[in-house]
């Protein structure tokens, strides 16, 4: 190493220079886009597709809101394998139904802390 001359190392020196200043460059550019995103104003569509209308006929019976007798209200909703776990609370207790999205055929599986039979 101590044979090689002093002026072999400016184009090293050079290359470190060139290559700092790119990263500030680089930094600058990241930060600016960061801003620009920031404060720009979204005007452009978005990229999520719209979900399409579910026609009246294709909603299941068991999930009209006319099988809620008054004052009760749904207070959960859960996968429970090929069907939906619908939790309903009212005045007169809560209730567990189970409901098969493609026929709308549903069931009471519990109903005021007591166990109904299931059907299937």
């Amino acid at each position: 190493m101590r044979d090689q001359p002093q002026g072999d190392l400016r184009g090293l020196k050079a290359l470190v220079g060139i290559l700092g200043v790119l990263i500030v460059i680089g930094t600058a550019v990241v930060i600016g886009t960061v801003i620009h995103r920031l404060y720009a104003r979204n005007d452009a569509p978005s990229m999520a597709p719209l979900a399409a209308p579910v026609p009246a006929a294709a909603v299941p019976a068991g999930l009209r809101p006319t099988s809620l007798a008054p004052g009760e209200h749904i207070a959960g909703i859960a996968a429970a394998g090929g069907r939906i776990a619908v939790w309903v609370s009212g005045p007169q207790g809560d209730r567990l139904l189970l409901i098969d999205p493609l026929n709308g055929r549903s069931s009471v599986v519990l109903s005021g802390g007591h166990e109904a039979a299931i059907t299937r």
